[in-house]
């Protein structure tokens, strides 16, 4: 190519980059009632908003590299996607910038690769999976699970059934309530809810959670110590911890009966009654059996390698 030639289409090249670059997007359609909506952005920010209307609206820019923007409605079943190359490489890692704007009440299913996603006010069945990026989530209600495999989530106000996950990332949850389950690999967790219902599976990382309302508790967690603030009418406990400390602090005496199992290695302290533990005849393992109260519930504890203290 000439000088002259290239000197003339340069410009007309830089036009053309800024516009694929920055292209936007503003559509509507109408839904049905409690619409099946699926969402597919690979990479960028999503933010999912209620708002008070029969109809979706999605606005804000594609990812540079978008091949096209499919927004299809058929019946109750919704399709969105920023469809991206199969392979690609891209100097904009900052991708699709877009903002959803969703009826209250629906079935959500949401997925991103390198992304950010953050809902709101929203009610139903609710499902989110990331690879790498992190979640923000407020005011849901219904049954919701949000996955992350390298990213931290951050939840607030959240009612019904949650599972929350994450392998190489934190979970900060408060003020929520309903059944849980925390699944983390490599991460901190720390809830301060009204759950009655908590199911905790933790490899490599510490745990802090104070659960006021909780009545029934299963827990395992390898290398990784846990500090539980129980409210006194827990009725039901399992929880293991292998080379990782447990502390249960409970606000006022708990109606139970506790079976404590130190296994090797394991120390045991109990502070809510006077009974100790029991060393093992021909080891250095501890064992304790005792009644908090008239001990209606039951609570089964097990460590190898920690120390137990119930207070």
């Amino acid at each position: 190519m000439s000088s002259i030639k290239y000197a003339l289409l340069a410009p007309l090249m830089a036009i053309s980059a800024l516009t694929i670059a920055a292209e936007p997007v503003d559509q509507q359609q109408d839904v049905a009632a409690n619409p099946n909506v699926s969402v597919k952005v690979q990479r960028g920010n999503v933010e999912f908003i209620r708002w008070d209307n029969n109809s979706i609206q999605v606005k804000g820019e594609l990812d540079e590299l978008s091949e096209g923007f499919i927004f299809d409605v058929k019946g109750n079943t919704v399709v969105i996607e920023d469809k991206l190359p199969r392979s690609y490489q891209g100097s904009n890692k900052q991708g699709s910038q877009l903002t959803i704007y969703l009826p209250t009440q629906l079935s959500l299913d949401a997925e991103g690769v390198s992304a950010d996603f953050a809902l709101s006010q929203l009610n139903g069945q609710i499902a989110i999976a990331l690879v790498s990026g992190n979640i923000e989530a407020k005011q849901l209600s219904g049954s919701n699970k949000l996955t992350t495999v390298s990213g931290n989530i951050n939840s607030e106000q959240l009612s019904g059934k949650i599972k929350l996950e994450t392998v190489s990332g934190d979970i900060d949850d408060k003020d929520s309530k309903g059944e849980a389950e925390f699944r983390l690999v490599s991460g901190e967790l720390d809830t301060q809810s009204d759950f009655t219902q908590v199911s905790i599976d933790q490899v490599s990382g510490d745990i802090e959670a104070t659960l006021s309302q909780i009545n029934q508790i299963n827990m395992v967690t390898i290398s990784g110590d846990a500090n539980l603030n129980l409210g006194a009418q827990l009725s039901k406990g399992h929880l293991e911890t292998i080379s990782g400390d447990l502390t249960m602090a409970f606000s006022a005496a708990p109606n139970l009966n506790f079976m404590i199992d130190g296994g090797p290695g394991g120390k045991i302290n109990n502070q809510l009654t006077d009974d100790k533990p029991i060393k093992q005849k021909y080891s250095s393992s501890q064992s304790l059996q005792f009644k908090s109260l008239s001990g209606d519930g039951q609570v089964n504890i097990n460590t190898i390698s920690g120390r137990i203290s119930v207070k």
